[in-house]
């Protein structure tokens, strides 16, 4: 057994995919059992798991490790999901799956994998299943219905993963359009949505009208920054409303570096970042407004509540600006 190029964790033999068995003498779905050295390994079978298929077929961007806690939705009866609990054997595998008859089967292939939690669960609700975990490094999608890019990216923002993959099913979208056109469609609202497309791969042959497309969610930081009681936000064109000044974090910046910079660039104001918060998919600073530095990009102005038009949802604002303001009046 070779391991395979993109990681240590799944192996080859003479073109055939392998795990290292987590419960050892079981098989799921039929595969075949190789002890070698006293180490079983269980054949991954592609015909039989997208994510198998995306290896054989040329796939390289592969984010799991030893100890990565996975949130895999559409988990059916478990097939992949008994691989995927072999791969992190040092992490977990919260398997969530909306159909009562493929739940039973989950549960029984779920016996003996101590690091496979089965979940009955909505994976467009995604805080359905907050009891179980608050937090994934890794959102592995598998669901045959519309809005799989949102589904996915929901899923992400609210268990804070960086990492994504969805086996966009091109038929499940829209039956009647060209599979291409829906790919194209789903790789568009990812990035929408604020994800980098790190790989897309058609899983033909194994998978007739399937793409899997693996994402990383964009690392962005923003500043709550307060003076004289009154918090400082910008006017975004493109979005037609008032912001916090921020965006992408740079290469090695940190949150800090980030959000001070992309302040000084929107609003022309140099703010002192005093604290961090980390809200999953963002992290929020907050700050004190200093000098006006230069022009700026954007208008920006102070307010003492948030105005009306705002360019995202208030619910976020209404617990961060809070939280910012209790922190630079201490």
């Amino acid at each position: 057994m070779e391991p395979v190029g993109i990681t240590d964790l799944v192996f080859t033999e003479r073109r055939n995919l392998y795990t290292v068995s987590r419960n050892p003498g079981k098989r799921v779905y039929g595969e075949r059992l190789v002890n070698i050295k006293g180490t079983e390994y269980r054949e991954w079978i592609p015909s039989r798991s997208k994510l198998s298929a995306y290896i054989m077929c040329g796939g390289k961007a592969f984010p799991f490790r030893k100890d990565s806690t996975v949130l895999y939705l559409g988990a059916a009866s478990g097939t992949t999901a008994s691989h995927v609990s072999d791969i992190v054997s040092e992490g977990k595998v919260y398997c969530v799956e909306f159909s009562p008859r493929s739940f039973r089967d989950l549960v029984k292939t779920s016996e003996g994998r101590d690091n496979m939690m089965p979940i009955l669960g909505d994976a467009t609700r995604p805080d359905e299943y907050s009891f179980a975990l608050d937090r994934a490094d890794i959102v592995y999608e598998d669901v045959a219905q519309k809005r799989q890019a949102d589904i996915l990216v929901d899923n992400m923002e609210r268990y804070c993963a960086r990492f994504g993959m969805v086996s966009v099913k091109a038929r499940s979208e829209d039956v009647t359009a060209d599979p291409k056109e829906v790919f194209r469609m789903t790789e568009a609202r990812l990035k929408e949505r604020g994800c980098r497309i790190m790989e897309s791969i058609p899983l033909d042959p194994y998978e007739k009208d399937h793409m899997m497309i693996v994402v990383e969610k964009l690392r962005t930081a923003y500043v709550v920054a307060f003076k004289d009681g009154k918090y400082l936000m910008v006017h975004n064109r493109k979005r037609n409303g008032w912001e916090m000044p921020g965006g992408k974090i740079e290469g090695d910046e940190t949150p800090e570096e980030a959000a001070r910079r992309e302040c000084i660039e929107e609003s022309g104001y140099d703010v002192d970042i005093v604290a961090v918060k980390d809200i999953g998919y963002c992290k929020v600073c907050a700050g004190i407004v200093k000098e006006r530095v230069s022009d700026g990009e954007m208008e920006s102005d102070l307010f003492d509540s948030l105005p009306e038009n705002l360019a995202f949802d208030t619910d976020e604002y209404n617990t961060v600006v809070p939280w910012a303001r209790m922190i630079i009046e201490k």
